[in-house]
């Protein structure tokens, strides 16, 4: 194999969302008492439907603790700025949760490459049904329950691209696929015990600021600063233990330190299926500590993924993939007075490690995996005017040189959401469409092992960006949201079809070589209504736009115009 072929395999790898590989695994085990359980829908914390609620604006992570304590309810979560209303369980000892979800998505048509191919998904719903419930028949021990069905695309233009010979290149597939799937998110038992909280079972869950290691309810938990939503969510079937080994300490910070190590199996993520046939697990090392406004976390994690068996890979071979990931993370709150607050929050992440999935002369050995990721956000709540105006910057790491051995792309979970039209929608229909392209007889008339990496699932991936939102609840059922997104590529853009044709050098998806790294301006504006009907039951209904202004990236792109997306969407919360 050439240089053009190794370029394709490097490209796979790099693509292929490594990142979520390593650390949408590395999660901590399910806080404790994190499963007084708030649904999927709850206001507060924005990712994951459990409680006890963050004691900071925007938390995504509930306190560690090491207590379960089922003869009360759990702590009704404070509200900051535009936060919607808040929820608490329906019972002291036992809780029931869970969401409705439609939406209709109606988008522009716009070429998504050089010859002008038009993306052909134009209308099409989607649909997600969530539910679980919890019961603490005594103070020490805990059961949970909660299962995903009708989840993703239901009807309408289902997406072809990317499907001429890798029948499932999306991990969430987008033609109806996964219609029939009942997934159990959670089905746990959690034990307390004098020195630590043991639990086992499947479960859910969420690290840090949630841009690897998702729960996949995201903005539903208080309809949060993103827009679009989240579909997938990291499953893992788990044993875990989590202690205060300084719980009698005088010191605040000693004594609030929480150990945890976890060993997983993974149901479902981004990068691992077992309901397709890939193995994956991980051990989970990491610490976490909250005194008063301030949080810090650190992470080590270690996993082992052999991909299901691809008909392309010589000799029936399967491809592994070893990482170890480390991760930092935390989070500062600044009271400001006069009933506003500042929050400010930041993770970073390395990942290293080796892949047999690139396959070629220059990668017989596998490649090396270096790969970097983080992000930083600043969020302002101003209580009595129910306003929240927030500021995130990220990067993800790509690379400069597809052929080389090391693979450098890093990819946030695809439910941490930048916008919703340029990395959920525009970019996975050119990726899509480029390993449609890579078995034409102009190249080599084979497909290639380990196509479906190069797909990006709707992750944020090579990439810089901005993205300011601002949400104002005028009223308490109507909030009005509004965001801006700019994004650059971290390296140069590479899509596969064109850098195999163009001898292994970086080419964009219109044909320029070494081609501009501007992706484009993205403005989005939501509006919804949310009144609490009788049972603590809650009705969404609302509209949602994107329109993104394409940048250099993109130039020679055919009948590319300036892609939109608008959205219904209707939710009913329990």
């Amino acid at each position: 194999m050439g240089r053009s072929t190794t370029a394709v395999m490097l490209l796979g790898l790099a693509t292929s969302g490594v990142a979520s590989t390593g650390m949408a695994q590395a999660e901590t085990v399910a806080p404790p008492v994190a499963s007084e359980q708030v649904a999927p829908g709850v206001p507060s914390p924005p990712v994951e439907p459990r409680a006890p609620a963050p004691s900071v604006p925007g938390s995504t992570e509930p306190a560690l603790t090491t207590t379960v304590d089922a003869s009360r309810a759990p702590s009704v979560p404070a509200r900051f700025g535009a936060d919607g209303p808040t929820r608490t369980a329906r019972g002291t000892s036992w809780d029931a949760w869970g969401e409705g979800r439609a939406r209709v998505n109606q988008s522009t048509a716009f070429g998504v490459d050089d010859v002008g191919t038009s993306a052909n998904q134009r209308t099409w719903a989607q649909s997600r049904v969530l539910a679980g419930g919890r019961w603490a028949p005594s103070d020490t021990l805990r059961f949970e329950l909660e299962l995903d069905a009708l989840s993703g695309f239901l009807v309408g233009d289902a997406m072809r691209l990317g499907t001429t010979f890798t029948p499932r290149p999306f991990p969430l597939a987008l033609d109806g696929n996964d219609r029939v799937r009942i997934i159990p998110r959670k089905a746990n038992v959690l034990w307390t015990t004098s020195v630590g909280q043991l639990s086992l079972g499947a479960q859910t869950f969420n690290w840090g600021t949630g841009m690897l290691a998702n729960d996949g309810a995201g903005a539903a938990q208080n309809d949060g600063l993103q827009f679009g939503d989240a579909w997938m969510g990291s499953v893992v079937a788990r044993a875990a233990f989590l202690t205060k080994p300084f719980a009698g300490s005088k010191t605040d910070f000693v004594r609030a330190l929480s150990l945890f190590v976890a060993a997983d199996f993974v149901l479902r993520d981004d990068n691992a299926s077992v309901f397709d046939g890939d193995l994956a697990g991980a051990g989970v090392i990491g610490a976490r500590v909250e005194t008063g406004p301030t949080a810090l976390g650190a992470l080590v994690v270690g996993r082992r993924q052999v991909d299901r068996l691809d008909p392309n890979r010589p000799g029936a071979t399967r491809s592994l993939t070893t990482v170890a990931v480390f991760d930092a993370w935390g989070r500062h709150r600044l009271d400001l007075g006069r009933a506003q607050h500042l929050t400010l929050e930041a993770e970073a992440t390395l990942i290293a490690g080796r892949s047999t999935r690139p396959l070629s002369d220059e990668t017989l050995a596998g490649a090396d995996v270096l790969q970097l990721g983080g992000l930083v956000r600043a969020r302002w709540d101003v209580d009595p005017a129910h306003l929240t105006a927030a500021l995130e910057a990220g990067y993800a790491s790509g690379d400069n040189d597809p052929r080389d051995r090391v693979a450098r792309t890093f990819s946030m979970n695809s439910d941490h959401n930048v916008g919703f039209v340029l990395f959920d929608h525009v970019l996975p229909m050119m990726t899509a469409r480029a390993i449609d392209r890579l078995a034409a007889p102009a190249l080599s008339g084979t497909p290639p092992a380990s196509a479906r990496f190069l797909v990006n699932p709707g992750a944020v991936s090579n990439a810089a960006y901005l993205h300011p939102v601002v949400k104002w609840r005028p009223l308490e059922p109507v909030e009005l949201r509004l965001g801006y997104a700019f994004a650059v590529a971290a390296s140069d853009v590479a899509d596969a079809w064109q850098t195999a044709i163009n001898g292994g050098f970086s080419t964009t998806p219109g044909g320029r070589v070494f081609g501009g790294r501007v992706y484009g301006h993205e403005l989005d504006a939501r509006v919804s209504w949310t009144p609490t009907l009788p049972g603590a039951v809650r009705l969404l209904l609302g509209a949602e736009g994107g329109l993104l202004v394409p940048g250099s990236a993109f130039d020679g792109v055919q009948n590319l115009g300036t892609p939109w997306l608008v959205r219904g969407m209707a939710s009913v919360r329990w």
